[in-house]
């Protein structure tokens, strides 16, 4: 605890000498252009918009700028000439304007921006929010735009985001590596444990605002996470006076969720709060079919399980804003959580066994049936509770200090009661008891300052602490006996803590058409765990550095290139780490690994975006190697099988493989096709090489692709239809091949009572093809595992909104923005 607090009052302390700083402003210069940006109809100005001059013959660059809160630009140091002066502003028509520069500032007064708003046959289409804004460095999607996750979770929205994949049991990767960290709102959470084992099934998509994509994150974020970060940025109303929205839908097969938000911005206060129920039944079907050689003996064990799921969770969410002066916010954030799940599951297991007689030379076969039933049930408390601070300057408009401090208590208890065969000698029946205490913290500060017009330097410090408390209990119970004895060899209870001290800096520019960053950041790393029952202890510390460096050029005719490089890891975490069998599936038991090393990863990416005034199209080609790379591995455990008895028992535990690398070449496509039909496309491919654990085995591999097609269409006035394709190729693993999963989304909306309510249908895998099959072998072990969730679903739902809370126009983040800030949070530190 003290080496926490000397590493706070080092970070305020390195702050205050940061802000004291001081920096040289470099003279202005006669030559220029001035003028205000305001929308067409309110006469509104319109902040944060793009302005550029363009040389007349070649429409080169020359100069650009973005509007500031009351729209206002202004071009320095233009030499004379003639020019084109284009803005363009997201919800707008772009305006073009010709402009003669002699020596001194040209004031072009008010500029006026007519809205996208157009009416076509009684269809009116508005111009909006994008669905997908792509910024090279990072996607931004909103989720507004997307109707097939109404009434779902975060699962459903990150289901169709562009270079995302979720698996059925919440597996996430992007571009089909796995290790994805995953923020709320720029921070660590406790439903997404700390950016670790995310749940997402805990947060409800009418609560989410947007989902930023980062694939090659600069030093300013954390380091965390080889396949790159996900921040999912939650709603906050920012209208004056008092807003409301309210929301509920029902699904087929007892599905239901509910919604309500409430808002109210007064003087410099903002008060905010939401609740979110929801309750769930969900059917699985999981069949295993496995063959192991062992002695002499082949067995085959050829498994059918089918569960029923029924999740409930609430979710509350309430804070305030307040702001100390105009140039000082504070904000304050608490968030708890409660979720239940009961999930009972039969189980019907066919064993045979062929061994071959030694005196007849015949095989001999064995048969078993066995019958099971598992009930699992958890509760699981989380909350978070954030302090944010915000200062700026009004004098210099860039400069801007941050600070954020995050708990997230997390506990809870989960028991799963398994039995097997209850009236045969060979009967099973025992019970295992989890509980869990995870508390979470971490406290950061960042702070930006401009260096001359258009450089800056950002420095911060960060400090993060994981930390699990937890006791697992293995009762059985005996035949002849009633009670529950426990099994003291197969129970335990553990302790981890996890450190993380951080510190960066980073200094980006522009000169000309030519702009560049180039950071490093440091980050320490100390671990400590201990099994209390056999006082065995395993800690680990070490440091890392990891650089980063983006340079971008842009060309004519509204081009841009960019080539980025940065370094990250992926530490261990606890469930792959604790060295102590988990018995959940008594035939394959789950063993962690104390010797595992941390992933390291380099990022290689070059990306091209050419716009097209609406449509935009952006290409991307990455390359990214992980050594030390942590796979899951299956095998035979020979000394708990008895082939005898038809009892084969598997292994699975989790190893360090020499490395993966996977390059490929990632496409992105907006394209608004007529007035009332939008698309958007993305597609992927990419080469996938999985070396062999032991290295004299041939290294895995392949080549998978990846394609999302979103299309839009508003047949009559206040209808939009949506259809939503995704399709992911097979993939290799470090044991096998993962099979192909597709499955197309559809959903309608209709806006009634004067657009302050809306109607929704959708239904998520319209023709019921998503699955999740795994081949796996090993030597002497082969299997095939299939998991199918219910996920043809049909949802019917209804939201009204109330108060002020009415669509306004579009505020695009703004391009001096530090690219770890989000409408949600900073991401930095």
């Amino acid at each position: 605890m003290q080496h926490t607090l000397r590493l706070l009052r080092a970070a305020f302390g390195l702050a205050l000498l940061v802000v004291l700083l001081p920096f040289a402003s470099r003279a202005q210069t006669s030559g220029g252009v001035t003028g205000t940006l305001l929308d067409q109809t309110s006469g509104q100005p319109l902040p944060f918009a793009n302005v550029v001059l363009l040389q007349r013959q070649d429409s080169s660059f020359v100069a650009g700028a973005q509007t500031a809160e009351n729209g206002a630009f202004r071009l320095e140091k233009v030499p004379a000439g003639g020019y084109l002066l284009r803005a363009s502003v997201l919800g707008y028509k772009p305006l073009r304007q010709r402009v003669v520069v002699q020596g001194s500032v040209v004031a072009l007064g008010a500029l006026r921006l007519a809205s996208t708003a157009t009416a076509l046959r009684g269809v009116t289409v508005q111009g909006e929010k994008a669905a997908v804004v792509d910024n090279l460095d990072k996607k931004v999607i909103n989720v507004s735009k997307d109707l097939t996750s109404v009434g779902g979770t975060a699962v459903n929205v990150l289901q169709n985001v562009p270079s995302v994949n979720v698996d059925q049991n919440g597996g996430v990767t992007l571009r089909g590596t796995s290790n994805v960290t995953i923020y709320i709102d720029g921070k660590p959470s406790g439903a997404a444990g700390g950016g670790r084992n995310v749940n997402l099934d805990q947060i409800p998509a009418s609560s989410i605002e947007s989902v930023e994509v980062i694939t090659n994150p600069s030093a300013r974020y954390d380091a965390e996470g080889s396949g790159g970060i996900i921040n999912i940025v939650l709603k906050k109303q920012k209208q004056d006076g008092f807003n409301g929205q309210a929301g509920a839908n029902a699904g087929t097969g007892d599905k239901y969720n509910t919604s309500l938000s409430l808002n109210r911005r007064q003087g410099k206060f903002n008060y905010f709060g939401s609740y979110d129920f929801r309750q769930d039944r969900f059917w699985s079907r999981n069949t295993t079919l496995q063959t192991s050689v062992a002695g002499g003996v082949r067995n085959v064990t050829d498994q059918i399980s089918r569960q029923r799921q029924q999740p409930s969770s609430h979710a509350v969410r309430v804070g305030f804003d307040y702001s100390l002066t105009p140039e000082q916010t504070i904000s304050v954030t608490v968030q708890p959580r409660l979720n239940h799940r009961l999930a009972p599951e039969d189980l019907v297991t066919n064993l045979t066994s062929y061994a071959r007689s030694a005196k007849t030379g015949r095989d001999t076969t064995l048969y078993a049936t066995l019958l099971g039933r598992n009930v699992v049930e958890s509760n699981v408390r989380s909350a978070d509770f954030t302090l944010d601070y915000r200062r700026t300057w009004a004098g210099q408009k860039r400069r801007e200090l941050t600070a954020s401090a995050v708990y997230s208590p997390v506990g809870g208890d989960q028991t799963l009661l398994q039995r097997q065969n209850e009236d045969a000698p060979n009967r099973l029946v025992q019970q295992q008891l989890i509980t869990f205490q995870l508390p979470q913290a971490s406290a950061q500060l960042d702070y930006v300052h401009p260096v001359g017009e258009k450089g800056r330097v950002d420095t911060g410090l960060k400090t993060t602490y994981r930390g699990t408390d937890g006791t697992y209990d293995f009762l059985v119970q005996p035949a002849d006996r009633a009670e529950y004895q426990r099994d003291e060899a197969r129970s335990n209870h553990y302790r981890y803590r996890d450190y993380v001290q951080a510190g960066y800096a980073t200094y980006q520019n522009e000169k000309g058409k030519f702009s560049y960053q180039a950071g490093l950041r440091i980050e320490q790393t100390s671990t400590r765990g201990i099994l209390l029952n056999t006082s065995q202890e395993f800690s680990r510390d070490y440091f890392n550095f990891f650089p980063s460096v983006t340079l971008a050029q842009n060309l004519p005719a509204d081009q841009r290139l960019q080539l980025s490089y940065s370094r990250r890891i992926n530490r261990p975490d606890i469930s792959v780490l604790l060295p102590f069998a988990n018995y959940s599936d008594p035939r394959n038991y789950r063993v962690g690994n104390v010797r595992l090393r941390p992933e390291n990863i380099n990022v290689l990416e070059l990306g091209h975006q050419k716009s097209w005034g609406p449509a935009t199209l952006s290409t991307t080609a990455f390359f990214r190697q992980t050594l030390n790379q942590v796979q899951r591995i299956r095998e035979v455990d020979a000394e708990a099988s008895d082939l005898n008895s038809n009892l084969v028992v598997t292994r699975t535990t989790f190893v360090n493989a020499r490395h993966n690398t996977t390059y490929g070449l990632e496409l992105s496509l907006n394209q608004p096709l007529t007035k009332w039909w939008r698309l958007t496309a993305t597609g992927s491919g990419y080469r996938n090489i999985v070396s062999a654990v032991t290295g004299t085995e041939a290294d895995n591999r392949n080549v998978a692709y990846t394609a999302r097609l979103n299309t839009t269409i508003t047949p009559v006035k206040k209808l939009d239809v949506q259809l939503t394709g995704n399709y992911r190729s097979a993939n290799v693993t470090v044991q096998g091949r993962i099979a192909p999963v597709y499955f197309v989304d559809a959903a309608l909306k209709k806006d009634v009572l004067q657009d302050r309510g809306s109607i929704t249908l959708r239904v998520s895998d319209v023709f019921n093809t998503q699955q999740f099959v795994v081949d796996a072998y090993n030597q002497g072990l082969e299997s095939t595992f299939r998991f199918k969730r219910e996920s043809r679903i049909a949802f019917l739902g209804f939201t009204y909104r109330f108060g002020n809370d009415q669509p306004a126009p579009p505020r695009p983040r703004r391009r001096d923005q530090p690219s770890g800030t989000t409408t949600g949070g900073d991401l930095g530190g």
